[in-house]
């Protein structure tokens, strides 16, 4: 994929879809998606769509704030997760399978992307590196959201020294 990165305002939801849509249709290799934003701000409206980018109906996606974690099936998984009730960091990796998952070739939108420890995406000696890219939607009015889109790179792991 080419390096989608900027700031985008969009005007409606169907922009804000529509923008996460060609995002997901570029991608060349599963990524992991870190929504950031308020409450009702839009990440459930731009996780659907990387959903219908990956030729997933973006009608199945929902808010997973209360099952956590959707898996969907298009051109590749689509896990969807929603942090919104976690409290502990920590519970993300044990209680969710967060590891597992971002270890298969899928793509992963984590909605309140901001609570996934930064550790969990350290050096794992023998796995491919997964780009992560960190979307933060604010809003300007009722209707118009400034979208940031930013590839992180990967944090350097502690050395073991």
């Amino acid at each position: 994929m080419s390096d989608v990165q900027g700031v985008f305002l969009t005007r409606s939801a169907e922009e804000t879809r529509a923008l996460a849509e060609g995002l997901a249709r570029a991608l060349e290799a599963p990524a992991v998606f870190l929504l950031i934003g308020e409450l009702g701000v839009g990440k459930t409206v731009f996780a659907k769509g990387l959903a219908a980018g990956l030729d997933i109906d973006p009608d199945e996606v929902t808010s997973p704030s209360f099952t956590l974690v959707t898996l969907h099936h298009g051109r590749w998984p689509f896990y969807h997760i929603d942090l919104y009730r976690i409290d502990d960091p920590r519970a993300v990796i044990e209680h969710l399978g967060l590891l597992e998952i971002l270890v298969t070739p899928a793509v992963v939108a984590i909605e309140w992307g901001e609570k996934v420890p930064v550790e969990l995406f350290g050096d794992r000696k023998g796995e491919e590196p997964r780009p992560i890219y960190r979307v933060e939607l604010l809003w300007i009015d009722e209707t118009t959201r400034q979208v940031t889109i930013r590839r992180d790179p990967l944090p350097v792991a502690p050395s073991d020294a």
